[in-house]
């Protein structure tokens, strides 16, 4: 490795449409049970999914919200983990195609909620 550089991959969020537009029903499930941060920050999708987990381990979150929210939220985890994999791998390419599936399964929580 360098001693005066270094290699910077990371994930960023990129919203063309507002992140509370694009997802309202996830903002504003977000914005009942007080998770502002992510809102507030614009986090990315990939951060997102923490939160989510959070969620499920609130007691504040009605039962019926955690049972709504859980299939997603393990499928994302699964994505977040294969997707970090790739990542720490350099592996782009792969880890593009998983975002991509992340998003989608953002979508259809999007259309559960």
């Amino acid at each position: 490795m360098s001693r005066f550089m270094q290699i910077d991959i990371r994930l960023i969020p990129f919203y063309e449409t507002p992140f509370t537009k694009a997802f309202s029903r996830l903002a504003a499930l977000l914005r009942e049970y007080d998770y502002t941060v992510p809102l507030e920050r614009d986090v990315s999708l990939y951060d997102l999914v923490d939160y989510l987990e959070d969620m499920l381990h609130e007691p504040r979150v009605a039962a019926d919200v955690k049972d709504r929210i859980r299939p997603h939220a393990a499928r994302l985890s699964s994505l977040k983990e294969t997707a970090r994999e790739q990542l720490l791998g350099r592996r782009l390419n792969d880890l593009d195609d998983f975002l991509y599936r992340m998003e989608d399964e953002f979508a259809e929580l999007e259309k559960a909620l």
